[in-house]
C-alpha cells in the first residue's frame, strides 16, 4: 500500500569520489593569537617590610617611660554646659 519510497527511507548514495584526507604541514607555523585575545596576568607581591629587632633593654626602656594619665574627656565629646 505504500510506496516503496516510505517503506525505506535510508537510501544508499556512494560517493562519487572519495575525500582526501586530511594533510598537515609540520613546517607551518601556527600564528599568535591577536592581542585583543591574549590572556596575560601579573602579579606584584610586595617585598616584606624588615622589622626591627627589639633588644629587651630597650623594651624595658620604653615601657618605663611616663605617659601622661589618660583624658576623661575624648576629643569628640561636646564641651560641658556652663
Amino acid at each position: 500500500m505504500l510506496p516503496d519510497m516510505l517503506e525505506d527511507p535510508y537510501v544508499e548514495a556512494p560517493y562519487a569520489e572519495e575525500p582526501e584526507p586530511f594533510e598537515t604541514d609540520d613546517s607551518a607555523a601556527t600564528p599568535p593569537p591577536h592581542p585583543a585575545y591574549r590572556t596575560t596576568a601579573r602579579i606584584s607581591i610586595p617585598a616584606p617590610v624588615p622589622m626591627p629587632t627589639w633588644i629587651d633593654s630597650e623594651v624595658v626602656r620604653l615601657l618605663a617611660i611616663s605617659s601622661p594619665p589618660a583624658s576623661p574627656l575624648s576629643p569628640w565629646s561636646s564641651p560641658s554646659p556652663q
